[in-house]
């Protein structure tokens, strides 16, 4: 079975709410830090001129409640915003953004900041990120954002569930 994991297409950070809350308080926050709605999702993106095997998007986000994802923000509850950064798709200059935007929006929402389910602070996902980066290069000899790198991963598909 080959494991992909050292590519770092996704990374992720969960901002949890301790109570289900109601989507209608998302939308403003989301678009008074820059996000913008695409029929009933959110991201914030880019605003340079876009590589064509670039990610366009810094922040993509998925909303949940319980296992369930919402889609909307007119009815339903909220607990759990997964916030996703695709890591090998974007400069990591973009990493500084990504971390001010999900700890604005922490702050906003009253939620903790968890990176793969252990609460952080924005020092240590700086940390955990340039790790990353530093592992990125060492595993490919690409770095971030880098065509060679969408090549690389490019050719990694299709996979199968053996290849996963």
């Amino acid at each position: 079975m080959i494991n992909y994991e050292y590519l770092h297409e996704l990374e992720a950070v969960e901002l949890s709410s301790v109570t289900k809350r109601s989507v209608n308080e998302l939308l403003p926050v989301f678009v008074s830090l820059g996000f913008t709605l695409h029929d009933d999702i959110v991201s914030l993106d880019r605003k340079d001129t876009v590589p064509p095997w670039q990610h366009t998007s810094v922040v993509e986000v998925e909303v949940c409640c319980g296992e369930e994802e919402v889609f909307g923000f007119k009815k339903g509850e909220w607990d759990t915003l997964c916030m996703k950064y695709l890591f090998a798709s974007l400069p990591f200059e973009f990493t500084d953004r990504f971390i001010e935007v999900v700890f604005q929006l922490s702050e906003e929402l009253g939620t903790s900041v968890k990176y793969q389910g252990a609460g952080v602070n924005a020092k240590e996902l700086t940390r955990l990120f340039t790790d990353i980066r530093d592992e990125l290069v060492s595993e490919t000899g690409e770095i971030a954002g880098s065509e060679g790198l969408a090549i690389l991963i490019h050719s990694t598909y299709p996979r199968t569930l053996r290849n996963r």
